[in-house]
C-alpha cells in the first residue's frame, strides 16, 4: 500500500523543498545580516507569545486549583458542619482554619459569619469590616449565584490593605444554599510576580482588577474595562486568546487572556513589546538599506513556491475547523498530486466515516443508554456480566389499559412519549440508567454501569429521582384537564437495594445491558403494592437502611416474598429531610389528589403471583 501511494506523488514536497531552500541558500548568502534581522525577530516575537501564553496558562491554573481548593474545602467544612452540633461549631472552624491557613472567614445561612482569629489578630477590626461588607453585599451575592448556580468572585482587598478574595458557590443536594467563602491571596499575588518582563493580574467581568502583582492596583479596585485589548478579549467569545494593544499607561503590549469559565473571571498576562524587539530594532535599522534588494527579491520567489504548500495546508485547517464543529462532509477536492494532495483525500475519507460513526451514535443513543451506547461504540461492552449492588426502580400508570381504551393509537404514543420525556430527565439528571420500558411501565438502575460512589449514594440519587418524578408529575397534570382525551395521571413507583448480575445479556449477534436478580423482582413486587396502599413511593428495608438519615418516611405493612422466610418491610417515602413540600403521607396523598386505604383489608401477599418477574 505504501509503494502504491509512493507512485501517485509526481511531485514529492522533499523536491519542492530542496528547490525552495537552494534558492534561499544563495540568497543567505548575499543577505545573511538581513535574513538573521528577519528570522530572529520572528523568532523573538513567537518566544515572546509563548512565553506569555505559558506564563498566563500556568497563572489560571494555578489561580482555577485554588479557587477550587478553598470551594471544596469549605463544601466539606459545611457538610461536617451540617452533620454536628451547634456547639462544636466554634472547634470545628478552628481546626479548619488550621488546615487552610489562607482563611479569613465563612459566611453560610447556618452558621452566620465566622471569622479566621488568626487573621483578625493581625488585621484591626475584623469582625466588624467583614459584618459590615455582608451586610451590603451578601444578599445580591447570593442572588447572583442562586440563579446562576455558578461561582462569583469578590475583591475585598481594600478592607484589610492586603490583597483578599471572597468566592460565594452554592452548595447542597440541589445548589440550593450559598456560602461566601474569604481568603488571604498573598500566594496568588505570588504567582502573578514571575520576576521577568511579563505582568501577570486577574480580572472580573467588569474589568475590576482583582490580584496583581502590583498590589495597590489590587487594593485601590483598578478598572481596566476602559482599555481597547481588554473589551477586545471580553466581547471576542473565546476562552483563550492572545492580542496585541495599549495597557493601562499606553504601552503596547502582547497580551495573554485565559477566562476561567466557572468563576466568570480572566487570568491575564503582558509583556512589553518594546522591550521585546528593543535589540532588534536597532539592529534591523542599521541594515535596512543593505537587505532591501535581496528582501524583494526573496519575496517573490517564496511567494511563488509557497502558494503550492501554504494554500492546501489552509484548506486543510479550515476542513480540521469543520470537522471540529461537526461538520464532517467536507467540499474540498484535492488540487495537486503530491502529498498534500493525498492527504486531502484523506481528509475527505475520514470526513465521511465520521459523518457516519456519530449517525450510527446519535441512531443508537435513542434506542439505548447514552453510557451503554458510547460504552459500544468504543468496544467496551462484552457478553457477560459482573455482582453489582445497585438499586432498581420501576414505575407504572395506575389505571393505564382503561385510560388507553379511551384514546387512539396515535393519542396513547403522543401522551407516553410526553410522560416518558418527563420521567426520564430526572433518571437521567441523577445518573440514572433506563433499563427498559415495559408498555407505560419503566424500568431504571442506579449503581450499573456506573456508580455514584456507593450504594448508599446510588440509592439516595434513586429516591431523588422518584421525588422529582412525582413533582414533574404534578406539572404534567396540571397542564390536563382530566377528560378522557388528557386525563390525569398517578403513577407507582417501586424501589429496592441489592445484589444484581449486571452486564450485556444475550446472544454474540444481539445483546441488551440489564440487571437481573432476586432484588430486581422485589423492586418490582414493591412497585406493585402502591396501588393497594395509595401511595406513589416505596421502597424496601434494604434501600431504607441506606438513606434513613435523609428521608421522610412512613411505614406500611410488610409483604411475604418466595424464598423469604421473614416478611419484608415497605415504607412510603414522604420527603427529602429538610426540603419544603408534604411532611406526612396524609399530606403526600392530599398533594396527589388520592384518598387514604384502609390498610386493615389490604393483603399485601395477594399481589405476588401477578407481578412476580421470573
Amino acid at each position: 500500500m505504501e509503494d502504491k501511494r509512493q507512485q501517485k506523488v509526481k511531485f514529492p514536497i522533499r523536491v519542492k523543498l530542496g528547490l525552495i531552500f537552494s534558492t534561499l541558500i544563495v540568497i543567505v548568502l548575499c543577505v545573511t545580516t538581513y535574513m538573521v534581522s528577519t528570522l530572529v525577530r520572528n523568532d523573538e516575537r513567537i518566544k515572546a507569545e509563548e512565553t506569555n501564553h505559558t506564563i498566563n496558562g500556568r497563572t489560571a491554573v494555578v489561580v482555577q486549583t485554588k479557587l477550587e481548593a478553598v470551594e471544596n474545602a469549605s463544601k466539606s467544612y459545611l457538610e461536617v458542619l451540617s452533620l454536628s452540633s451547634q456547639k462544636s461549631w466554634s472547634a470545628l472552624f478552628d481546626a479548619f482554619c488550621a488546615e487552610n491557613p489562607d482563611t479569613v472567614f465563612l459566611w453560610s445561612p447556618a452558621a452566620g459569619a465566622q471569622v479566621s482569629s488568626s487573621f483578625a489578630q493581625n488585621h484591626a477590626n475584623t469582625d466588624t469590616l467583614i459584618g459590615n461588607w455582608l451586610s451590603e453585599n451578601k444578599t445580591e451575592a447570593m442572588l447572583e449565584v442562586l440563579s446562576s448556580q455558578t461561582e462569583s468572585i469578590y475583591n475585598v482587598s481594600s478592607l484589610f490593605n492586603s490583597p483578599v478574595l471572597c468566592i460565594a458557590f452554592p452548595y447542597g443536594l440541589e445548589g440550593e444554599e450559598i456560602c461566601l467563602a474569604g481568603f488571604s491571596a498573598n500566594d496568588l499575588v505570588e504567582t502573578m510576580t514571575t520576576g521577568s518582563y511579563n505582568t501577570s493580574f486577574l480580572l472580573d467581568e467588569s474589568g475590576n482588577v482583582l490580584i496583581h502583582s502590583d498590589i495597590d492596583k489590587a487594593i485601590n479596585g483598578e478598572n481596566f474595562s476602559v482599555l481597547t485589548v481588554v473589551q477586545e478579549a471580553f466581547n471576542g467569545g473565546t476562552q483563550n486568546v492572545q492580542l496585541l494593544g495599549a495597557d493601562e499607561n499606553d504601552e503596547n503590549c502582547f497580551f495573554a487572556f485565559y477566562k476561567l469559565d466557572a468563576y466568570g473571571i480572566y487570568a491575564v498576562t503582558k509583556e512589553s513589546e518594546a522591550l521585546v524587539f528593543e535589540t532588534i530594532n536597532r539592529t534591523t535599522y542599521r541594515i535596512i538599506l543593505i537587505s532591501i534588494a535581496a528582501w524583494l527579491l526573496s519575496i517573490i520567489l517564496i511567494r511563488y513556491f509557497s502558494k503550492t504548500i501554504t494554500h492546501p495546508v489552509e484548506t486543510l485547517v479550515g476542513a480540521s475547523q469543520d470537522i471540529q464543529e461537526g461538520n464532517f462532509i467536507l467540499n474540498i477536492k484535492p488540487k495537486s498530486k503530491d502529498e498534500l494532495g493525498l492527504l486531502t483525500e484523506s481528509f475527505v475519507k475520514m470526513g465521511k466515516g465520521l459523518a457516519e460513526r456519530e449517525r450510527l451514535k446519535t441512531t443508537f443513543s435513542k434506542f439505548t443508554n447514552k453510557t451503554i451506547a458510547e460504552r459500544a461504540m468504543n468496544g467496551e461492552l462484552n457478553l457477560g456480566g459482573e455482582n453489582r449492588k445497585a438499586t432498581i426502580f420501576f414505575s407504572d400508570i395506575r389505571s393505564f389499559t382503561a385510560i388507553s381504551e379511551k384514546l387512539k393509537p396515535q393519542e396513547v404514543v403522543e401522551f407516553l412519549n410526553d410522560y416518558m420525556t418527563r420521567m426520564v430527565e430526572c433518571v437521567n439528571k441523577t445518573g440514572g440508567v433506563v433499563d427498559k420500558y415495559i408498555g407505560d411501565a419503566i424500568m431504571c438502575v442506579w449503581g450499573a454501569p456506573e456508580s455514584a460512589g456507593s450504594p448508599a449514594g446510588d440509592a439516595l440519587c434513586c429516591v431523588m429521582s422518584a421525588l422529582m418524578m412525582r413533582s414533574a408529575l404534578i406539572r404534567f397534570n396540571q397542564s390536563r384537564d382530566g377528560s378522557d382525551k388528557q386525563p390525569i395521571l398517578h403513577i407507582g413507583c417501586g424501589i429496592n437495594t441489592g445484589d444484581v448480575i449486571a452486564g450485556q445479556i444475550g446472544s454474540s449477534e444481539r445483546m441488551e445491558y440489564t440487571v437481573i436478580g432476586d432484588a430486581v423482582n422485589l423492586a418490582s413486587r414493591t412497585e406493585a403494592l402502591n396501588k393497594p396502599f395509595h401511595t406513589d413511593i416505596l421502597i424496601t428495608e434494604n434501600t431504607y437502611k441506606l438513606i434513613k438519615k435523609y428521608v421522610i418516611v412512613e411505614e406500611m405493612p410488610s409483604v411475604h416474598v418466595k424464598g423469604k422466610s421473614e416478611p419484608v418491610k415497605i415504607f412510603a417515602v414522604v420527603n427529602r429531610i429538610g426540603a419544603p413540600g408534604p411532611k406526612t403521607m396524609a399530606e403526600v396523598r392530599k398533594l396527589l389528589k388520592v384518598d387514604a386505604p384502609d390498610l386493615s383489608g389490604v393483603n399485601t401477599d395477594e399481589e405476588e403471583k401477578k407481578y412476580k418477574i421470573n
